[in-house]
């Protein structure tokens, strides 16, 4: 059973628009395109997606850890939109928590964002289904600038997101694109993404992933994945895989410091210690500590959903590295030859391969 999620941020259109596409085509089109898989979408959080904002109390991709779903309220406690909706989901999809297995198999969650972050499959390290299937995506939709990155959290229940419900989830990042806005190109970068993904899931149902191994393995000589990871905070004050900022004294969700232009649009770009990061209003440059080490990649730069408080400011920082195919775990293996200075991946980690 497979679950593709929309609107789980409210203002994020390409979703809703996708898994709008995918009720069109019905039933019968779906069971004929992937007959082994019993799809369904679901509108994640309807009360954001008609008002055209984020969410309406809480960030609802934050509401899905044990505390939360298991929290008790009483007859004075008033739930919020996003903690009422999170166990609804919970109810349709999961359970997350529980002594059986969670009644859907596979959340696909769609997302966009305002940064430049290209086509990104983010999944959980070890889930080998879910790291193969990102392996093959990246293969088959190379045009569009694919990467995978690895959840900091490969326990899925640990993860607080909605796609973390499931036995596998699997998240879509395209943009950039402005909330609020559908743009041609970016719905089609995210089905073409889903498509491939779901022949994926195919392919594996009808032969135990004989095929789509044998595919891989010729794809990726060498038996590894490049891919991105959080990168790991050098002091206990500072918050891994992200860098944050201040908010105002008046509002916390605007910024007290402003991207610097130099990074700006810069995902998956490196940036070193003494590289310019943020300005102050007075115009002062705040320059990279090394907080995260030496040399990172940043990620989800300027994302406009990072200015809210309960989805966490600042700016994403990763490091480039390598999932074992075997295994969809992270390994030790040179990354340089495959990132280029714009931190796309190069051929030399995926051999030229010619589809007919």
């Amino acid at each position: 059973r497979v679950t593709i999620v929309g609107g789980t941020h409210g203002n994020e259109y390409t979703g809703v628009w996708c898994i709008k596409s995918i009720d069109e085509k019905g039933d019968a089109r779906l069971r004929e395109q992937w007959p082994s898989l019993r799809i369904s979408t679901l509108l994640a959080n309807p009360a954001a997606f008609r008002a055209n904002k984020r969410f309406i109390d809480l960030d609802l991709n934050r509401e899905f850890t044990f505390d939360k779903l298991n929290h008790k309220f009483d007859e004075n406690d008033e739930m919020t939109v996003e903690q009422r909706r999170a166990k609804e989901i919970d109810t349709l999809l999961g359970p997350k928590f529980g002594p059986g297995a969670p009644c859907t198999d596979l959340i696909i969650d769609l997302h966009t964002t305002t940064s430049n972050m290209g086509t990104t499959l983010i999944v959980p390290e070890g889930d080998k289904l879910m790291t193969l299937a990102a392996a093959y995506v990246m293969s088959r939709c190379r045009g569009d600038d694919v990467r995978c990155l690895m959840h900091s959290l490969a326990d899925r229940k640990r993860r607080p997101n909605l796609s973390s419900v499931s036995k596998h989830g699997f998240t879509i990042e395209v943009g950039p694109v402005p909330q609020g806005v559908l743009r041609h190109d970016i719905v089609e970068k995210t089905e073409r993404a889903v498509d491939v993904l779901l022949d994926f899931v195919q392919r594996w149902n009808e032969d135990g992933g004989v095929t789509a191994m044998e595919e891989l393995r010729r794809m990726y000589k060498e038996g590894v994945v490049p891919c991105f990871r959080s990168a790991p905070a050098k002091r206990c004050t500072e918050m891994s895989g992200k860098i944050t900022w201040e908010g105002d004294e008046v509002n916390p969700n605007f910024p007290a410091v402003m991207v610097h232009k130099s990074v700006q649009d810069g995902d998956f770009k490196k940036i070193r210690t003494g590289d310019p990061l943020f300005v102050t209003a007075g115009g002062k440059v705040i320059r990279y500590d090394g907080s995260h080490g030496d040399e990172v990649y940043l990620i989800f730069v300027n994302e406009g959903g990072y200015y809210y408080q309960s989805s966490g400011t600042g700016i994403g920082v990763a490091l480039a590295c390598y999932f074992d195919l075997s295994t969809g775990m992270l390994t030790e293996h040179p990354m340089e030859t495959c990132i280029d200075e714009k931190g796309r991946t190069l051929a030399a980690a995926v051999s030229e391969y010619d589809y007919e």
